[in-house]
């Protein structure tokens, strides 16, 4: 039985970890291949992929460890429970259901924006429970319903109105921005700052307009978009 694998994919270094077999038996197989590899993977983005294991916290901690120790960095995660992905979310890891489509099966296009940096043009909505994770720039045309996520490395604009979630600029990236034609999410993020609650905020407008949000004076502040950066 195949404790542990890693594969080349296109989307990345994937670890895969068998979803049945006793975790700590799991950990062991790890750190055997890690180092095996003798820092092959050090400073290397990969994505974890633990498959419909029903991961809990104490687990989640020893492999943290593990792979920090080796310096790997941690893309995102794939796992098929909804407890996990939690879990993982909470732990301040991105993560999705499943591995991204190809490209034909998709109607989602990856391009060049300026800069060199990727980004994701995405022609359809979210709805409830549905997430897209992308590590450049996401650009939605529809709308981000209540329940639905966007999770992104760069700047997201939706060209639509904005009532879920979005974290723009994971992890660690305060110049991005969100732009919507009506922002009114459930939950702002930008980078490590979250938007505080405001009473007054959310009812700042009755009238729908474009708006901006960006981290000002280290807090999220929303202003109407004009055009320009």
């Amino acid at each position: 039985m195949e404790l542990f694998t890693i594969k080349g994919l296109k989307s990345g270094p994937t670890f895969l970890f068998n979803d049945q077999a006793p975790f700590p038996a799991v950990i062991t197989a790890v750190e055997e291949e890690l180092a095996r590899g003798n820092g092959f993977f050090r400073d290397s983005p990969v994505i974890l992929h633990f498959g419909s294991r029903v991961l809990n916290k104490e687990e989640w901690w020893k492999l943290k460890e593990v792979l920090h120790r080796e310096g790997l960095l941690l893309r995102y995660a794939v796992a098929t429970m909804s407890t996990s992905r939690e879990l993982l979310y909470k732990e301040g890891l991105a993560v999705r259901e499943h591995l991204p489509l190809p490209a034909h099966e998709t109607k989602k296009v990856q391009a060049t924006a300026a800069g060199g940096s990727t980004a994701l043009y995405v022609r359809r909505s979210l709805r409830s429970g549905q997430k897209e994770v992308f590590d450049g720039e996401v650009v939605l045309v529809g709308d981000v319903n209540q329940g639905a996520e966007i999770l992104a490395g760069g700047d997201v604009i939706v060209v639509g109105t904005l009532r879920g979630v979005v974290h723009a600029g994971y992890p660690d990236n305060a110049d991005a921005v969100v732009i919507a034609l009506n922002l009114v999410p459930l939950q702002l993020r930008i980078g490590p700052f979250i938007a505080r609650n405001d009473e007054e905020q959310n009812h700042r407008r009755t009238q729908q307009r474009p708006e901006i949000a960006r981290v000002k004076d280290e807090r999220i502040v929303i202003e109407p978009y004009q055009g320009k950066l």
